[in-house]
């Protein structure tokens, strides 16, 4: 006969295994099934921009009434935008007051920042609209707009940010793992969760044990570039073709913390991501030969 505690951990490790097993489809959903409206939201408007010979901060506050679609809208955000290298571009939105969760540097180093970078010799061109507010990336040698978020407007609540950028029609995009879809992900009506799970078997097109925010974009001959997002929320992004080719990004919260690569090829991009992130731990002796389980 089973023993109280025995049949509380039996019960323990079937409500677990449940949870593990679900692949999170829609991080978004709450407890109505309704589906907020979004198109409403007014979007920021840019002011009180300063500028420097290595970036440029600015104030955004909402620029009409309150959506309030999945939570309370911000009302002021700042922005922060750093030449950090020349192939590095740091832009970074975030709440004025500075109470909204953000990853901490003990747990994340931030990049240092190279003393001989400027707006002037930087591979990559920081644009914007003061209202309603939108930016754009280009790189400089070619002029070609890398991302653009003028399509829709931002959304910034308490529980749920929007940003989209426009892509180039049938674009080449890999990375924002961990899962198990195609090398080259889909671009129609696809979504990529990033929320870690415990995924035994490998099921396929379900997100994994990684959370990796960061996308390559290759454009052939025009070359590759990054996007990584430092944001460790729940969040999908959505990529598709229904308004014109486009990456969404929405998250459960934090801020949006965006790093750009230049490239300009994609051994160039991953070496760029990694003095960003980190390189990777060494293998220790130990660690190599046979292993039960990943």
């Amino acid at each position: 006969m089973a023993t109280p505690l025995r049949r509380t951990l039996g019960a323990a490790l079937a409500i677990s295994s449940l949870v593990s097993a679900s692949p999170v489809p829609a991080l978004l959903s709450r407890q109505s099934t309704d589906t907020a409206d979004v198109s409403a939201c007014p979007g920021y408007k840019a002011g009180n921009v300063q500028t420097s010979d290595t970036g440029l901060t600015a104030s955004l506050s909402l620029a009409g009434t309150a959506c309030n679609a999945y939570g309370t809208d911000l009302t002021d955000l700042t922005l922060t935008v750093e030449y950090q290298a020349n192939q590095r571009l740091h832009v970074k939105i975030q709440d004025a007051a500075n109470q909204v969760y953000q990853v901490p540097s003990s747990v994340f180093d931030r990049p240092s920042i190279s003393g001989n970078c400027s707006t002037s010799s930087a591979d990559l061109i920081f644009n914007y609209i003061e209202s309603p507010f939108s930016f754009s990336v280009l790189r400089r040698s070619t002029n070609e707009t890398l991302f653009d978020t003028s399509a829709a407007s931002l959304i910034f609540e308490s529980q749920y940010l929007r940003l989209r950028t426009s892509l180039p029609a049938s674009p080449s995009l890999y990375g924002l793992g961990e899962h198990t879809d195609p090398f080259m992900l889909n671009t129609t009506n696809y979504t990529r969760t990033i929320w870690n799970r415990d995924a035994y078997l490998i099921p396929p097109g379900t997100n994994l044990y990684g959370d990796h925010p960061v996308y390559f974009d290759h454009r052939g001959a025009n070359g590759t570039h990054g996007v990584f997002l430092l944001n460790s929320n729940g969040m999908n992004i959505v990529i598709d073709d229904t308004d014109g080719q486009y990456l969404e990004y929405n998250t459960l919260g934090g801020v949006l913390d965006f790093y750009f690569l230049a490239g300009s090829s994609p051994v160039q991009v991953a070496q760029q991501y990694s003095e960003v992130v980190g390189k990777s731990a060494m293998m220790p002796y130990w660690g190599f030969g046979f292993h039960q389980c990943r």
